[in-house]
Protein backbone atom coordinates (compact mmCIF):
# COMPACT_ATOMS: atom_id res chain seq x y z
CA UNK A 1 0.00 0.00 0.00
CA UNK A 2 1.14 3.50 -1.02
CA UNK A 3 2.23 5.90 1.83
CA UNK A 4 0.91 9.55 1.62
CA UNK A 5 4.06 10.96 0.80
CA UNK A 6 4.51 8.42 -2.09
CA UNK A 7 0.87 9.64 -3.05
CA UNK A 8 1.72 12.90 -3.14
CA UNK A 9 4.52 12.33 -5.31
CA UNK A 10 3.06 10.35 -7.81
CA UNK A 11 0.46 13.26 -8.27
CA UNK A 12 3.42 16.01 -8.51
CA UNK A 13 4.77 14.02 -11.13
CA UNK A 14 1.14 13.22 -12.75
CA UNK A 15 0.84 17.35 -12.48
CA UNK A 16 4.17 17.92 -14.22
CA UNK A 17 3.34 15.39 -16.79
CA UNK A 18 -0.08 17.48 -17.41
CA UNK A 19 1.41 20.50 -17.72
CA UNK A 20 4.23 19.46 -20.08
CA UNK A 21 7.11 21.06 -17.29
CA UNK A 22 9.09 17.39 -17.84
CA UNK A 23 12.21 17.16 -19.75
CA UNK A 24 11.16 15.09 -23.04
CA UNK A 25 13.15 12.26 -20.94
CA UNK A 26 11.29 12.53 -18.41
CA UNK A 27 7.84 12.55 -20.20
CA UNK A 28 8.63 9.69 -21.85
CA UNK A 29 10.14 7.38 -18.73
CA UNK A 30 6.43 8.83 -17.30
CA UNK A 31 4.98 7.82 -20.09
CA UNK A 32 6.64 3.81 -19.79
CA UNK A 33 6.19 3.79 -16.59
CA UNK A 34 2.43 5.55 -16.10
CA UNK A 35 0.93 4.49 -18.71
CA UNK A 36 1.48 0.83 -18.39
CA UNK A 37 -0.06 0.44 -15.51
CA UNK A 38 -4.23 0.61 -15.74
CA UNK A 39 -4.67 2.25 -11.82
CA UNK A 40 -2.27 4.86 -12.25
CA UNK A 41 -3.42 5.39 -16.06
CA UNK A 42 -6.83 6.12 -14.69
CA UNK A 43 -5.75 8.44 -12.41
CA UNK A 44 -4.10 10.81 -14.48
CA UNK A 45 -7.24 10.82 -17.03
CA UNK A 46 -9.57 11.64 -14.18
CA UNK A 47 -6.35 14.69 -13.65
CA UNK A 48 -6.67 15.56 -17.31
CA UNK A 49 -10.25 15.73 -17.23
CA UNK A 50 -10.24 18.26 -13.68
CA UNK A 51 -7.68 20.23 -15.83
CA UNK A 52 -9.38 20.51 -18.84
CA UNK A 53 -12.82 21.70 -16.97
CA UNK A 54 -10.96 24.15 -14.97
CA UNK A 55 -7.99 25.37 -17.27
CA UNK A 56 -8.18 28.00 -19.74
CA UNK A 57 -8.25 27.72 -23.59
CA UNK A 58 -5.13 26.14 -25.04
CA UNK A 59 -5.97 27.54 -28.34
CA UNK A 60 -6.71 31.09 -28.70
CA UNK A 61 -8.24 32.89 -31.92
CA UNK A 62 -8.12 36.17 -33.02
CA UNK A 63 -9.05 38.15 -36.93
CA UNK A 64 -6.70 40.21 -38.27
CA UNK A 65 -8.85 41.60 -41.47
CA UNK A 66 -9.57 38.48 -43.24
CA UNK A 67 -6.86 36.24 -41.54
CA UNK A 68 -7.77 34.31 -38.66
CA UNK A 69 -4.78 33.81 -36.21
CA UNK A 70 -4.84 30.57 -34.05
CA UNK A 71 -2.44 30.52 -31.23
CA UNK A 72 -1.58 28.35 -27.93
CA UNK A 73 -1.67 29.43 -24.83
CA UNK A 74 0.93 27.62 -23.51
CA UNK A 75 3.55 24.63 -24.29
CA UNK A 76 1.69 22.78 -26.46
CA UNK A 77 2.39 18.94 -28.36
CA UNK A 78 0.20 18.06 -31.33
CA UNK A 79 0.09 14.21 -30.63
CA UNK A 80 -2.35 11.86 -31.16
CA UNK A 81 -3.76 12.25 -27.52
CA UNK A 82 -2.55 15.76 -26.32
CA UNK A 83 -5.51 18.35 -25.45
CA UNK A 84 -4.00 20.60 -27.77
CA UNK A 85 -4.83 18.62 -30.73
CA UNK A 86 -8.13 18.06 -29.78
CA UNK A 87 -8.70 21.86 -28.82
CA UNK A 88 -7.07 22.91 -32.24
CA UNK A 89 -9.18 20.48 -34.34
CA UNK A 90 -12.33 21.83 -32.12
CA UNK A 91 -11.51 25.43 -32.53
CA UNK A 92 -10.61 24.28 -36.70
CA UNK A 93 -14.31 22.77 -36.50
CA UNK A 94 -16.01 25.92 -35.30
CA UNK A 95 -14.69 28.18 -38.09
CA UNK A 96 -16.62 28.85 -40.76
CA UNK A 97 -15.02 27.45 -44.29
CA UNK A 98 -16.29 30.25 -46.64
CA UNK A 99 -15.61 33.42 -44.35
CA UNK A 100 -12.30 31.88 -42.18
CA UNK A 101 -10.74 30.79 -45.06
CA UNK A 102 -6.78 32.57 -44.61
CA UNK A 103 -5.66 30.64 -41.47
CA UNK A 104 -2.40 31.06 -39.84
CA UNK A 105 -1.17 28.75 -37.23
CA UNK A 106 1.43 29.73 -34.62
CA UNK A 107 3.34 26.42 -33.65
CA UNK A 108 5.91 28.64 -31.65
CA UNK A 109 4.95 26.77 -28.22
CA UNK A 110 4.13 23.24 -30.01
CA UNK A 111 7.38 20.95 -28.78
CA UNK A 112 6.55 17.75 -30.58
CA UNK A 113 3.99 16.55 -33.47
CA UNK A 114 3.50 13.59 -34.97
CA UNK A 115 1.53 11.55 -38.19
CA UNK A 116 -1.70 12.92 -36.61
CA UNK A 117 -0.64 16.12 -36.12
CA UNK A 118 0.58 16.58 -39.95
CA UNK A 119 -2.37 15.26 -40.53
CA UNK A 120 -5.16 17.75 -39.16
CA UNK A 121 -2.79 20.75 -40.25
CA UNK A 122 -3.01 19.01 -44.11
CA UNK A 123 -6.98 18.14 -43.67
CA UNK A 124 -7.51 21.96 -43.00
CA UNK A 125 -5.09 22.99 -45.73
CA UNK A 126 -7.48 20.93 -47.76
CA UNK A 127 -10.69 22.36 -46.79
CA UNK A 128 -9.35 26.45 -46.80
CA UNK A 129 -8.18 25.31 -50.50
CA UNK A 130 -11.58 24.16 -51.25
CA UNK A 131 -12.86 27.64 -50.69
CA UNK A 132 -9.96 29.25 -52.17
CA UNK A 133 -8.27 29.94 -48.81
CA UNK A 134 -5.14 29.13 -47.08
CA UNK A 135 -3.92 27.60 -44.21
CA UNK A 136 -0.50 29.17 -43.32
CA UNK A 137 2.12 27.94 -40.58
CA UNK A 138 4.42 30.31 -38.17
CA UNK A 139 7.23 29.71 -36.37
CA UNK A 140 7.27 26.13 -36.62
CA UNK A 141 10.64 24.99 -34.44
CA UNK A 142 13.82 23.11 -35.73
CA UNK A 143 11.56 19.41 -35.39
CA UNK A 144 8.79 20.13 -37.08
CA UNK A 145 10.52 21.75 -39.68
CA UNK A 146 12.59 18.92 -40.14
CA UNK A 147 9.54 16.72 -39.75
CA UNK A 148 7.68 19.16 -42.57
CA UNK A 149 11.01 18.41 -44.49
CA UNK A 150 11.02 14.79 -44.23
CA UNK A 151 7.87 14.12 -45.23
CA UNK A 152 7.99 16.71 -47.82
CA UNK A 153 4.84 18.61 -46.22
CA UNK A 154 6.97 22.06 -46.81
CA UNK A 155 6.37 22.10 -49.98
CA UNK A 156 2.37 22.38 -49.62
CA UNK A 157 2.24 23.95 -46.37
CA UNK A 158 4.02 27.55 -46.05
CA UNK A 159 5.49 28.20 -42.62
CA UNK A 160 7.14 32.09 -41.65
CA UNK A 161 9.25 33.16 -39.01
CA UNK A 162 7.89 36.30 -38.29
CA UNK A 163 4.15 37.29 -38.04
CA UNK A 164 4.86 40.52 -40.22
CA UNK A 165 5.96 38.17 -43.02
CA UNK A 166 3.35 35.55 -42.93
CA UNK A 167 0.65 38.48 -42.92
CA UNK A 168 2.19 40.09 -45.74
CA UNK A 169 2.01 36.23 -47.57
CA UNK A 170 -1.87 36.82 -46.88
CA UNK A 171 -1.61 40.29 -48.38
CA UNK A 172 -2.15 41.90 -45.25
CA UNK A 173 -0.10 44.85 -44.46
CA UNK A 174 0.49 44.27 -40.91
CA UNK A 175 0.79 48.13 -39.46
CA UNK A 176 -2.65 48.96 -41.43
CA UNK A 177 -4.47 46.04 -40.78
CA UNK A 178 -7.26 46.35 -37.76
CA UNK A 179 -8.60 43.98 -35.34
Amino acid sequence: MDTQEERLRREERIRDYLFRKLSPEAAESFEVEYLASGELFEEMVASRLILQVLGKPKVEKRRLEDVTILHFTGAAALTIQSDEMEQLKQTLEQMDPKSDTKVLIDLSRVSRIDSSGLALLITWHTHAARNQGMVKLLNPGAKIRQMMRVTRLDSVLEAYDTERDALRSFGLDPETARS
